[in-house]
């Protein structure tokens, strides 16, 4: 249906937003630098076992794995689209304009709200990227349609149909500075899927991140934790809490 989106119905993840009467499109590049291209700049490139103390581990532990990211034809559609990316970027963005148009008429039609999240497994400034063709964002071209991601950049300057949640890593000082300035973040806490998340974390609400993956100030509301379980072993949870070098993305909580 799409050459470059992931169908709401499909995608796991977009599935929990058919409740709420939502259609989620994802751009699913592959994650770190599997494909020869990094794109995650705060997080470990996993090709290389790079382990700079000042970046995130949570590529080798990537989500990207999990599901439909373990079959050998979803992996490699996923790096030949971010060898397009880098290499025929172009014609990738005027493919992608035309998703997101065929996208927005296909949800309508449905009556579903369409919306778009880019980053599904990448941290790329979309918001930076001019299509020649329009001389626009593809934000800007589509202006009254939500995008939203994760992203472990802060301080982002996005238009207002571009939300973004503060993806916690480690560096503390950051975390509460994007928290003080009204930005919601992310937090993976040492939960497993059966188990209850904090209803509070250093005196900020949490919510439930994954009853729906739709992070928007609509969905979520302002200046909130947004809680997410481990999708790890309790083993691998333990030896991220424990390592003495780098940075903890994992946050270690007790249910309050």
């Amino acid at each position: 249906m799409f050459k470059l989106l992931s169908s709401p119905i499909t995608n796991q993840k977009a599935k929990k937003n058919l409740e709420l009467k939502v259609h989620t499109y994802f751009l699913s590049l592959a994650h770190s630098d599997t494909s020869g291209y990094n794109v995650c700049p705060n997080a470990n490139k996993v090709t290389i076992n790079e382990q700079n103390p000042k970046k995130s581990n949570c590529s080798f532990v990537c989500v990207a794995k999990n599901g439909n990211g373990n079959f050998p034809n979803v992996k490699k559609s996923r790096i030949n689209k971010t060898i397009r990316f880098f290499e025929d970027r172009e014609n990738f963005l005027e493919d992608l304009v035309f998703d997101v148009f065929k996208a927005v008429n296909y949800s309508i039609k449905k009556g579903f709200e369409p919306t778009f999240r880019l980053n599904a497994y990448s941290d790329i400034k979309f918001e930076n990227i001019k299509i020649k063709k329009y001389d626009s964002t593809i934000f800007e071209l589509f202006p009254f349609i939500t995008f939203y991601d994760y992203s472990k950049l802060a301080n982002r300057k996005t238009l207002f149909n571009y939300e973004l949640t503060y993806s916690h890593y480690g560096l503390d000082e950051v975390t509460k500075e994007q928290i003080n300035q009204g930005y919601n973040v992310a937090m993976v806490f040492n939960k497993n899927r059966t188990e209850d998340l904090p209803k509070m974390f250093n005196n900020q609400i949490v919510i439930d991140g994954d009853k729906t993956d739709l992070r928007t100030l609509k969905n979520d509301g302002q200046n909130v934790i947004v809680g997410l379980r481990a999708k790890m072993s309790k083993k691998n949870m333990n030896y991220e809490l424990t390592k003495k070098d780098g940075l903890k993305f994992l946050v270690k909580s007790e249910v309050n």
